[in-house]
């Protein structure tokens, strides 16, 4: 190979490199999209829900989260709880203090709104609350 051949070789090589190692090192963007939000991950403490039924019993409320989840899709299935009112403080003093809530929870109001908002029947209550306990 020739001393011609070789240096256009290896400054091919080196090209090549130099583009790998900055696309390797590049920042993917992100493109916004008109589809659902993605689920926020939301620590213990203030979230907010949108309530979509309450019952005495959490077992009477999985075939309307079932529904819920059909609709929204399984990816969201972290964020539509069902959970004992006396876990999430906030809610109406309207709910039994000793029922349970289905419930749609995101990081932000506009995130449940748009959530909710896929659903047939509006939400009995939208608004912060601030998560007491887990399961």
């Amino acid at each position: 190979m020739s001393a011609g051949r070789k240096t256009t070789r290896l400054l091919t090589m080196s090209a090549l490199l130099l583009i790998a190692v900055a696309c390797a090192s590049r920042t993917p963007s992100t493109v916004a999209g008109s589809g659902p939000p993605t689920p926020s991950v939301a620590p213990v403490g203030q979230v907010w829900v949108a309530v979509l039924g309450v019952d005495e019993a959490p077992s009477d409320l999985s075939a309307q989260r079932t529904a819920v989840l059909e609709a929204l899709g399984d990816a969201l299935e972290g964020s539509v709880v069902v959970s004992p009112v006396g876990c999430l403080e906030g809610l109406p003093s309207a709910l039994p203090a000793d029922g349970y809530v289905l419930a749609i929870q995101q990081g932000s109001r506009a995130e449940v709104a748009v959530l909710a908002n896929q659903l047939p029947e509006k939400p009995r209550f939208i608004g912060p609350v601030h998560v007491l306990c887990t399961d």
